[in-house]
């Protein structure tokens, strides 16, 4: 009876590997691939195969690798780094800007190099200041700067009745007063006969979207605000836009102020939009709308693609994940399964070292080093939480102690939720589905800060369990049975490509010639079996007949003792079963005879 369990566990097994090759046949991307540790150590086995030692790499991907953190090539790329300075610096901003951020992963001295990125300050010529004061009721204003008084009025209509010098004129249906280019160093002071507010407006030249400077101060009558413009950027003769996001992000890590930096990098994004802004004043500035541009921005196949954009999607959607690495949006989960699922055979993306190093840094976030050279502890590990700096008190930031994988976060001795209304999100119905961001918050798990809207019903395709998409991966192919929504494809699993199944297919093919070889070697055993199997049966069925069990027999009437009947003769029925049994005996005997 063992070799029978043995057996029954044998197909047991069988029809569980069977199950689970088919599952692992039929799935496309799942959502637990993001956790495949297999994939993720063989792009950082293809990356350190094509770096190297980073001598051969531009100094772009050299710090992309850096931020990457290969185990192996890792101290060689932050030695090669470092022996490509020149006189504190690498060239240009941008480059700089990006080796002073991988070589503070690394747990480097970045002060001179620092010092000379803040030299090469800017002032911006593309941006168009207003200076803005508003009353509830009509009011009496004196503006002073360079030593002079101007006396302006403003009407119950809000509108300004005259300019103050030169360096003030009226604009936009003289609501506000435009500050003259050669004035934006001067320092205005305005004192209104009424109460008051006075703040600073600005512009892209080249675009219509107004933008508030952040700070609108309030004073009482007769009380006096003093404005200046703070406006830098970074550029070698004139701003460059991808230099001063990678350089102002670069000092945010190094602990400076970047308050000056911000009104360029904002205003600028709408005729900068290659570089996918948004990521950057997020991670800069952790303003909520554009976190929740972000996630609405994504693709419909779960990845980020700036228009024209100055790189790809796997650079694109990479720093979008590397920005939003605090939020709870299942975009996030969706882009990062995306990301392993474009991953090439060999392990590497587009078979490029940039977009491998981006890549991983998104999907691994693993910590640097500090001074010393040993591994930076990750702030969850300590206990703490990585939350958007802007949310993180200074008195509880520990972010210079402890790692947090996203640039826009910090490590903060609290979490600091608040409530989803101080968020101005609010929590989606179980029918709607929250396009934009979401936060956790003190009441709700799943803050919307974007739009709640109607969960779009399954496309043909998507109902059947395969994918949506812009366009079919290397591991994908089209199938026109199901219909997406245009201009999608339905794709699936190459049916010809299944690296991820074939050891269940040997497996397979091993358990089945396991069960054959048993089956002869004790096949006159299993006769033996079957036959036995069979007798009982045909034993069982004659003693169920209805002669075995009599029915109910009628009980004596009252006062009458049950009649006796005498026994009817029994010995031919034994010697009948004496004679079955003699030759079922000799049948055994043969049988085991033959199985020797």
């Amino acid at each position: 009876m063992k070799k029978v369990g043995a057996f029954l566990i044998l197909l047991l097994l069988l029809s569980v590997t069977l199950t689970i090759a088919a599952n692992e046949t039929n799935n496309s991307i799942s959502a637990t691939q993001q956790q495949n540790p297999d994939k993720i150590e063989k792009g950082f086995e293809c990356l350190e195969e094509k770096a190297k030692d980073c001598s051969g790499l531009t100094t772009q991907e050299i710090a992309f690798t850096i931020l990457a953190t290969p185990d192996n090539i890792f101290d060689n790329c932050v030695a090669e780094l470092e022996s490509r300075k020149s006189s504190d610096n690498w060239g240009n901003v941008r480059d700089t800007a990006l080796s002073i951020i991988a070589l503070k992963h690394a747990g480097e001295d970045t002060e001179t190099s620092e010092e000379w990125l803040l030299k090469q300050e800017k002032t911006p010529t593309d941006l168009i200041w207003y200076l803005q004061q508003d009353s509830n009721v009509a009011t009496e204003c004196h503006i002073g700067y360079q030593s002079n008084d101007y006396i302006i009025n403003i009407g119950a209509n809000k509108k300004i009745d005259r300019n103050a010098g030169d360096c003030l004129t009226r604009a936009q249906s003289n609501f506000w007063l435009q500050i003259n280019p050669n004035c934006h160093e001067e320092e205005f002071s305005i004192e209104c006969d009424q109460s008051f507010i006075a703040n600073l407006i600005y512009k892209n030249k080249n675009s219509p979207t107004i933008y508030v400077l952040e700070g609108t101060d309030s004073e009482p009558a007769f009380g006096s605000i003093k404005l200046n413009i703070k406006s830098k950027c970074f550029g070698k003769n004139s701003c460059d836009y991808e230099a001063t996001v990678w350089a102002t992000l670069a000092l945010l890590e190094t602990g400076h102020n970047v308050e000056d930096f911000i009104p360029y990098v904002v205003a600028m994004s709408d005729t900068n939009k290659q570089y996918l802004p948004e990521a950057f004043i997020y991670m800069l500035t952790n303003y909520e709308d554009y976190a929740t541009q972000l996630i609405a921005d994504q693709k419909l196949g779960n990845y980020w693609e700036a228009p024209t954009s100055a790189y790809n999607r796997y650079y694109d959607t990479s720093i979008t994940l590397i920005a939003l690495g605090s939020s709870s949006s299942e975009q996030i989960t969706k882009a990062k399964d995306w990301l392993l699922f474009s991953q090439g055979t060999n392990g590497c993306w587009q078979n490029s070292i940039q977009e491998t190093a981006m890549s991983l840094w998104a999907l691994t976030g693993r910590s640097g080093r500090t001074s010393n050279g040993r591994g930076v502890t990750y702030c969850s590990e300590a206990k703490y939480f990585c939350i958007p700096s802007a949310d993180c008190p200074s008195s509880e930031n520990v972010g210079n102690n402890y790692f947090c994988p996203s640039l826009s976060d910090t490590c903060c001795t609290s979490e600091n939720i608040k409530s989803c209304f101080e968020y101005s999100g609010k929590e989606c119905l179980t029918t709607e589905t929250c396009v934009g961001n979401s936060r956790k918050a003190t009441d709700t798990s799943s803050c919307c800060t974007g739009e709640c809207k109607p969960i779009p019903q399954e496309t043909e395709c998507e109902k059947n369990f395969y994918t949506c998409m812009d366009q079919c991966s290397e591991f994908q192919e089209p199938i026109t049975t199901y219909s997406c929504d245009t201009p999608q494809v339905c794709c699936r699993t190459k049916t010809t490509q299944q690296s991820s199944s074939w050891w269940l297919w040997i497996l397979v093919i091993l358990i089945i010639a396991v069960l054959t070889a048993i089956a002869y070697i004790f096949r006159n055993k299993l006769k033996l079996l079957l036959f036995r199997i069979k007798s009982r049966f045909k034993k069982d069925k004659g003693k169920g007949g209805p002669s075995s069990r009599g029915g109910p027999s009628m009980p004596p009437r009252p006062g009458f003792s049950p009649i006796r009947r005498p026994q009817p003769p029994v010995a031919q029925m034994q010697q009948k079963s004496q004679h079955r049994d003699t030759a079922m005996s000799e049948t055994f005997k043969k049988l085991k005879e033959m199985s020797r």
